[in-house]
């Protein structure tokens, strides 16, 4: 065969993959003891049965369904946007799509093919279900609606004209990593686990004709692996799905230089996306929570075809770091925070019971589902979950590999946290953010990352200019434009039982600026500090920018309605209010019936706005805070306090220093007439804070009601 041909030029070592002979089945859906325990759960009374019933109802919903191909492929559903409003369109028919804002109507190429590919996904949905159903039934009706569809791509898939998701017209020039079904390697890679599932399940009814079997795997299977091995995408996820789809075709084709391909491709590989993907803890290179959790699916897809075809990949470390990454970095609501091109997402519990399955981790175990589920069922996952999260959650980490600071603490408006990202820049599906940070306070999201559009806007200005642009994030913007795609550098990370601290830097976000950030969190309030430097000698514009979840913000310094003044994103602000002051800013962010409340240092001709971004999309807004000092040199200190109810802030005032010999100090006032201070010196010189003679880099004190200070927290690195 033509395949058969391509892989042999790899120079590949297969001395350690062997597939079983004969063929067992199944090969790839699971293991005939995975297969017995649902056929067990079926045929007997309880809540395992329930869950098994689901599915053969779903299969036989799909029996009811025709067997419609669509005329051609899908397409990516970027494509699905109004392009003057930038936002999704809404469904009318197959044939009709319309903006729910300003009313256009779209038809035809490329807006009907996205509905093509939700009628492809449906085919296959109903070959899955119906596979199953045979295999836990033996009922050949089922069968035989996976073969109808399985025969039906067979004799269409080539005859589907050729495209890719860069085609916004039929008569662009496509890229080689497009396809026929869908327009992505990606997709049909993603897509041969239904498909393979449904063929491995099936394969053994005598419904399929030599000739079906023929047709699919030669006209189907390989020329789709065909299409895929074209396109070499290296260091991505997409290559991860690639190696999934040469695992999956491999097993139950029973070709062992597919599995070799997958495993051992020294510039493609299984092996070689763990050593170089993987960032060092875990979190996979594009630093989004999203796509960690969308190539962890395929990683999930290689490990366990390995497993049922007898080979073991679970030994690779990075495999169980990217499993345990995330339990770090839940926060008070249970989501993880939005970086990168991410949006609200949990830790989904689903892929955690084939690792669970593998180490028997406690911390698995506790983010799995309580009632039984079909995974559940099928890895004989009877224990009851452990109830381990709460220790989970309030632990301060440093993610020195992934470059996030998490900090973590309870107090009496219950648990808080922030997370400061410095780390590597994620590529394509990274932002421009380096030392942004989102805060989590009173239950939920306040301080927000808007990750990525829901409509998934990758095409369009809005995530060029807002979502991925410095402007959405809650960092230091230099001259109105965004950063350049670097990695910066911790410097500090402290945790004490009252606050938890860290500091951070970089020196080439922006040319000629240093950017130094401090943020510390108390129980009831977070500090966050920023001084920036000129190293150029230039004058250069510093925008301080917030955004925080609420219903509106107002603020006395910024009462003026306004244009936006000009820079990257700014166009996409309305409500806006501004105004110049020389005396400390606040500004109130109402969240029904609680605020959160922001105090920011004063400093002569601070030019104040208000109003809201964009969030989910450009119809959700998002209240935000931008302060503007202009100079060589400019330095921020500012409070961010949840306040519940009617209670009073405790915040009056916050004020930034200097120290005579280098570093600062922060000085916190609070409405009891009490002050806290924070003293952070990079150097460790030595200097009296309130009467304590320190050398610290980080002293941090809070004032008693004798007028005496105590010590909050105390770091030095060198000791």
């Amino acid at each position: 065969m033509e395949g058969l041909l391509i892989i042999a030029t790899f120079a590949l070592s297969y001395v350690d993959i062997q597939l079983p002979e004969p063929q067992p089945y199944p090969s790839v859906a699971c293991t005939l003891d995975e297969l017995e325990r649902l056929r067990s759960a079926y045929s007997t009374i309880g809540p395992g049965h329930e869950v098994l019933m689901k599915q053969l109802q779903q299969a036989e919903l799909a029996l009811k369904h025709d067997v419609e191909f669509p005329p051609e492929g899908g397409q990516h559903n970027q494509w699905y946007q109004c392009d003057q409003c930038q936002i999704a369109l809404e469904t009318v028919d197959d044939t009709h799509h319309h903006c729910p804002k300003c009313g256009q109507v779209y038809s035809g190429y490329p807006y009907d093919n996205v509905i093509y590919s939700q009628k492809h996904y449906r085919l296959t949905r109903d070959m899955e279900v119906c596979a199953w159903a045979f295999a836990i039934t033996g009922e050949t009706k089922y069968a035989r609606r996976v073969r109808d569809i399985l025969v039906g791509y067979a004799q269409r898939y080539m005859s589907y004209p050729y495209h890719s998701a860069n085609m916004g017209k039929k008569t662009d020039q496509p890229s080689s990593s497009g396809g026929h079904v869908f327009e992505q390697t990606l997709n049909e890679a993603g897509w041969m686990l239904p498909v393979c599932t449904a063929y491995d399940l099936t394969r053994i009814s005598e419904v399929f004709s030599k000739s079906d079997h023929r047709s699919i795997r030669e006209d189907f299977l390989w020329k789709v692996y065909e299409n895929i091995i074209k396109h070499r995408a290296g260091k991505s996820n997409w290559q991860t799905y690639h190696n999934s789809a040469f695992m999956l075709i491999g097993g139950v084709l029973n070709e062992v230089k597919l599995i070799h391909q997958a495993i051992e491709d020294k510039d493609n590989g299984f092996y070689y996306q763990m050593e170089t993907s993987v960032l060092p803890g875990g979190m996979w290179y594009e630093n989004s929570w999203g796509y960690h959790f969308y190539t962890l699916g395929a990683v999930q897809q290689i490990t366990e075809t390995a497993r049922r075809l007898e080979i073991n990949l679970y030994s690779v470390p990075q495999v169980k770091e990217m499993y345990t990454v995330a339990l770090d970095y839940q926060m008070v609501d249970g989501t993880l925070p939005r970086f990168g091109d991410a949006t609200t997402i949990r830790i989904p519990g689903r892929i955690y019971e084939s690792a669970y399955h593998q180490w028997k981790d406690p911390l698995f175990l506790s983010v799995l589902p309580k009632q039984p589920t079909w995974d559940s069922i099928l890895y004989g996952h009877t224990e009851e979950p452990e109830t381990v999260r709460q220790a989970i959650k309030s632990k301060s980490i440093l993610k020195s590999g992934a470059g996030h600071a998490i900090l973590q603490i309870d107090g009496e408006k219950g648990r808080s946290s922030v997370v400061l990202t410095f780390g590597p820049f994620g590529g394509f599906h990274g932002h421009f953010d380096k030392l942004s940070f989102v805060y989590f306070g009173l239950g939920r999201e306040l301080g927000y990352d808007p990750g990525r559009a829901l409509s998934q806007a990758y095409r369009l200005p809005v995530h060029s200019n807002w979502y991925r642009a410095t402007t959405s994030h809650n960092t230091v913007l230099v001259d109105r434009s965004s950063q350049t795609g670097v990695e910066g550098t911790s410097e500090l990370f402290v945790v004490s039982p009252e606050l938890s601290a860290t500091v951070a830097h970089t020196d080439k976000a922006y040319e000629g600026i240093m950017h130094q950030r401090l943020l510390i969190l108390r129980p009831g309030f977070l500090v966050v500090t920023d001084v920036l430097t000129a190293t150029d000698g230039k004058d250069h514009t510093f925008d301080w920018m917030y955004h925080n979840l609420g219903n509106k913000i107002q603020s006395d310094s910024a009462q003026q309605s306004a244009e936006p003044p000009n820079g990257q994103g700014f166009e996409y602000l309305e409500d806006v209010r501004r105004g110049t002051t020389d005396e400390s800013i606040r500004a109130t962010v109402t969240l029904n019936e609680d605020r959160v409340e922001i105090t920011i240092n004063a400093e002569a001709g601070s030019e104040v706005l208000v109003g809201s971004g964009v969030g989910e999309s450009v119809l959700d807004r998002v209240p935000l805070i931008f302060v503007t000092r202009q100079g060589q040199n400019a330095r921020f200190a500012a409070v961010i306090e949840p306040v519940s109810g009617n209670k009073p802030s405790d915040v009056a005032d916050v004020a930034i220093l200097d120290h005579k010999n280098g570093g600062y100090l922060i000085r916190i006032r609070l409405r009891d007439g009490k002050d806290e201070v924070y003293s952070y010196d990079p150097k460790g010189i030595a200097r009296n804070v309130e009467g304590i003679e320190t050398c610290s880099k980080l002293l941090c004190l809070k004032q008693e009601s004798t007028g005496q200070y105590r010590i909050l927290a105390e770091y030095d690195q060198d000791r």
